[in-house]
């Protein structure tokens, strides 16, 4: 089996949301990995991964009723592979002028919605901007990995049909 390094060394140039997608796939076939993270009752949880250089990749665990809030990860293109369970993504793409501090739009007050049943990912562009929730009855497990490492994370509320920059996390906030 390919492991997320010789994925990484395959791809000609720094990867792209499918190369993204294809090693958070590889590191998600870990056979037992769901089994090395515990989460505490009703708190996320997340383990780093080893990706390769460049890539920064985390397995996350998501007991039932956790989320994210809306965010985008700086810039960074990325991908998301769930492994055990399943979980909701909502999601709006930012066009290439976005100012982030202008609020966006979020058709239907929801954006894009997406189930990532066990098994099923996505890659996604660094103008991405998403929550993700476990809407089910048990703990989720899911791969994250992305590309450059996050310089940073941004933060929205929704209201209404909008999302609102609400405030930034650097890397020394993590």
């Amino acid at each position: 089996m390919d492991t997320a390094e010789s994925v990484f060394a395959e791809l000609s140039a720094p990867p792209v949301p499918s190369g993204l997608l294809a090693i958070a796939a590889c590191l998600a076939a870990e056979p037992g990995l769901a089994e090395r993270l515990l989460a505490p009752h009703g708190q996320r949880a997340w383990l780093p991964l080893d990706a390769g250089p460049g890539v920064q990749a985390w397995l996350i665990a998501w007991p039932p009723g956790t989320g994210t809030g809306w965010h985008d990860h700086g810039g960074a293109a990325g991908a998301i592979v769930t492994v055990a369970g399943e979980l909701t993504e909502r999601s709006v793409v930012a066009p290439a002028d976005h100012d982030y501090g202008r609020a966006l739009p979020l058709p239907n007050a929801t954006g894009r919605v997406r189930l990532l049943a066990e098994g099923q990912g996505r890659g996604f562009s660094g103008r991405h901007i998403h929550e993700v929730v476990n809407e089910g009855t048990r703990t989720a497990y899911s791969v994250h990995v992305y590309s450059p490492t996050l310089p940073l994370m941004r933060h929205y509320a929704a209201s209404g049909e909008t999302l609102v920059l609400v405030g930034v996390e650097t890397q020394e906030d993590w």
